[in-house]
């Protein structure tokens, strides 16, 4: 019966931890980043996310068109996100300019994860994001 008990709660834990991968996965538009009381609005930013797959895309409204670069993110204890940029397409050094970034590889905690929002903060920044 204890081995029952143990195997059922195993099968829980990893159930929980792929559940916060399923919430991630899609697009997400970023719509207003909170920096130290002070809130700016975004529209033209979206995370997206696939599996272990990770692609970070900038709407450029002038021209219509969109910049990304593509990378991965890591689900630590369904709690903290991990994301890292490649230069796989992109030159993550030309890319990240246009971000707030100042580096490929970021860790977020995960605040706020449902089926319509994501509220990912990184230091003194928390980003809020909706499905798109």
């Amino acid at each position: 019966m204890k081995k029952i008990c143990c195997l059922f709660c195993f099968i829980l834990l990893l159930a929980s931890c792929n559940d916060t991968d399923e919430k991630l996965d899609g697009k997400w538009q970023l719509q207003t980043v909170d920096v130290e009381g002070t809130t700016f609005t975004v529209d033209t930013v979206y995370y997206n996310f696939q599996t272990s797959l990770f692609m970070y895309q900038i709407y450029r409204p002038a021209s219509q068109s969109y910049s990304h670069c593509f990378g991965f993110k890591t689900v630590n204890d369904e709690r903290e996100l991990a994301l890292e940029l490649t230069t796989y397409g992109t030159d993550v050094s030309k890319f990240l300019p246009q971000t707030d970034w100042r580096n490929a590889s970021q860790v977020f905690s995960i605040e706020q994860l449902n089926g319509q929002h994501l509220v990912l903060k990184n230091g003194k920044r928390t980003y809020y994001f909706r499905r798109f």
